[in-house]
């Protein structure tokens, strides 16, 4: 695997936060529930706009006895078909989770460019958003206190050189709910900043 890379800066260096979002995105940990009726729209726009998707998402809670107030988090898996969902060679990528009540979660946005990607590869985004004070860094400690959404999304290549999102997406959602509202009391503004990172050196790997 190569290095990652900063898009407008990211948390990479904070191993911690790392090995937080792995153990749950790869399933490292036993869920306490599941939740069925999770829902996802899935677009992309660019040189073309292709069809959008609707696919159910299953979902996984976890508890951690977390002195942060951590509200379980729960990760999200979106199972594309085989032939993988084509997308333009650079573009935005849009994901729209909706609960089981169909109210909007979160909408997350990526925009990509992977123009330069060779046949027959593959490479990967991963988005963060973070709630964070205004004036912090994103090198911070308290990195992974911030993380609230993450959307990790695959890429590949054709033989042909089309794009497409292939085998799955996941999404990670955290709710700090006693911390958010303290957050909002605060005299020190919180935002929340999204952030995307992809590999690097190399950026794109052989699908063989």
């Amino acid at each position: 695997m190569g290095s990652l890379v900063r898009n407008r800066s990211l948390c990479s260096k904070n191993s911690l936060l790392g090995n937080f979002e792995e153990t749950l995105l790869n399933g490292r940990l036993r869920p306490v529930s599941k939740v069925q009726g999770f829902t996802a729209d899935i677009g992309a726009s660019g040189a073309f706009c292709p069809n959008h998707l609707r696919l159910p998402v299953a979902v996984n809670f976890y508890s951690f006895g977390d002195t942060d107030k951590l509200t379980c988090p729960y990760v999200g898996h979106i199972a594309l078909d085989k032939k993988g969902y084509r997308v333009p060679l650079k573009g935005t990528v849009q994901v729209t989770l909706f609960n089981p009540l169909g109210s909007v979660v979160k909408i997350f946005v990526v925009p990509y460019d992977v123009s330069d990607m060779p046949s027959n590869s593959q490479t990967f985004i991963r988005q963060r958003t973070l709630y964070m004070p205004k004036d912090a860094s994103e090198h911070d400690v308290n990195c992974r206190k911030w993380l609230r959404y993450l959307l990790h999304l695959r890429f590949a290549s054709s033989k042909s050189g089309r794009i497409y999102l292939h085998t799955d997406i996941k999404l990670l959602v955290l709710r700090k709910t006693d911390y958010d509202t303290a957050a909002n009391l605060s005299p020190n503004a919180f935002v929340y900043r999204e952030l995307s990172q992809a590999p690097v050196n190399p950026r794109y790997f052989s699908k063989s």
